[in-house]
């Protein structure tokens, strides 16, 4: 199975950290360290900008609240063994 090296959020660079400081707010909860899946997403700008634009987009105000599309998204990881 393909893995992934968790990096510390040291490691990135100023304008990514800044957005882990932002997902802070985003979630309402202190990580010690940003979740797994924002780490992975903001190595690669080209790739993580897009899919948090779209993530934002997806978890905006609608139909559905926010909890109610947390668990779609729980339920479809789950569905495709992503431990994520």
């Amino acid at each position: 199975m393909p893995t992934v090296r968790l990096r510390h959020a040291s490691e990135y660079p100023e304008m990514a950290r800044n957005l882990f400081e932002l997902s802070k707010v985003w979630f309402n909860y202190d990580f010690d360290e940003p979740p797994a899946m924002s780490r992975v997403m903001a190595w690669d700008p080209a790739f993580g900008g897009p899919h948090g634009r779209a993530m934002k987009r997806a978890m905006a105000p609608g139909e559905f609240t926010r909890a109610e599309k947390e668990m779609v998204a729980a339920v479809v990881s789950g569905v495709n063994a992503c431990n994520y």
